[in-house]
């Protein structure tokens, strides 16, 4: 909280000065909503805060997903939202952040994608008295002003319990061969959802972990990398993967590599994601996946902008806001608890 209302008097003295430079003029300001993609926006909204958006990527569904929230957030609020897209480049993401520092936005929301090189670019922004809020992900440093993110160590513990869960029904008691597919490194969520996977893991010492890869938390490389460990290893039992896009390229490898077999049947890999988005969600509906470890990106980005909106007007937020998790397989998908959670996949396209 101290940090937080430090911000907010160094960003009310920095207007109190461009005020004061104003005087003796005849300022009119129009309100809009929001603005978007490679930092375009219009002039303040209704609720007269510029929103900087700092993306990792959109070609994947859920960070799209998040746009997409941040977009609702701002049309309900009256916010303007300038957004920025990396494209995975962790270099790209610092200079996104300078520019919006640069534009003068009032607070900067990031999802990170390298959490400890976008650590210079919070610090640019804290130096100016731009508050920091870290989106779906953390971001190592004590001058992020309040976080929205789902707890991905417990996302993690929660795939690996599901994959234990499966060998004993499998096998009567918790042993088998598990690939692991790691998200994209220097991702502070690929890294907690793997710490949580393997302490599942190390509390079974008769799992064996056969292959670690990087998925990158991308189909296409998830693909690859699996095809190649499915040459390795003639016997495998169960992949985690650390996100819903790899778990769909692991899918594809191993239907590729000719070991397929529909849930409940001899032979069948289990396959495990998180996140969940459209493409898992459909392999889940049509019995080629096991489960996904649902989150609600777009859900959770609107009510960034609305905690974001609450802290400008003075209002207390707490510093991590955790976002539920939900496990979805082909048992509760249709079920009255997954439906009131929601399936984000459902309202977003890819």
């Amino acid at each position: 909280m101290e940090r937080q209302r430090r911000n907010l008097m160094l960003r009310k003295l920095a207007q109190a000065t461009l005020a004061l430079t104003a005087v003796g003029a005849l300022v009119g300001v129009t309100a809009c909503s929001s603005g978007g993609g490679n930092g375009e926006g219009g002039g303040a909204g209704d609720a007269g805060i510029t929103i900087g958006y700092s993306g990792y990527t959109v070609s994947n569904p859920f960070f799209a997903g998040l746009l997409e929230g941040l977009e609702r957030g701002a049309e309900e609020t009256g916010v303007t939202l300038i957004t920025t897209n990396a494209n995975g480049d962790p270099n790209q993401q610092v200079t996104d952040v300078e520019n919006l520092i640069t534009q003068g936005v009032d607070y900067i929301a990031i999802n990170p994608a390298d959490g400890k090189a976008i650590v210079p670019a919070v610090r640019a922004a804290d130096a100016a008295g731009i508050p920091v809020i870290a989106l779906a992900d953390s971001i190592p440093s004590d001058l992020i002003t309040f976080t929205v993110s789902q707890n991905h160590v417990d996302a993690g513990k929660m795939a690996g319990e599901e994959i234990v869960s499966f060998l004993e029904d499998r096998y009567g008691e918790a042993k088998g061969n598990v690939v692991n597919i790691q998200g994209a490194a220097g991702s502070p969520a690929a890294i907690d959802r793997d710490k949580g996977f393997l302490e599942v893991m190390d509390a079974h010492p008769d799992v064996q972990v056969v292959a670690t890869a990087d998925g990158g938390w991308d189909t296409a490389i998830s693909n690859e990398v699996m095809t190649d460990i499915l040459q390795a290893q003639p016997e495998i039992d169960a992949v985690f993967s650390g996100n819903g896009a790899e778990a769909v390229g692991v899918s594809r490898a191993i239907e590729s590599a000719g070991r397929f077999a529909p849930i409940g049947e001899d032979g069948h890999i289990f396959v495990i994601g998180i996140d969940g988005p459209k493409p898992a969600i459909e392999n889940i509906r049509a019995g080629i996946q096991d489960a996904e470890i649902s989150q609600q990106p777009i859900a959770m980005a609107e009510e960034a902008v609305r905690l974001i909106v609450k802290l400008h007007n003075g209002e207390t937020v707490e510093g991590f806001v955790e976002w539920p998790s939900m496990l979805i397989t082909p048992a509760n998908i249709d079920s009255d608890e997954v439906k009131e959670f929601g399936i984000w996949a459902d309202e977003v396209d890819g």
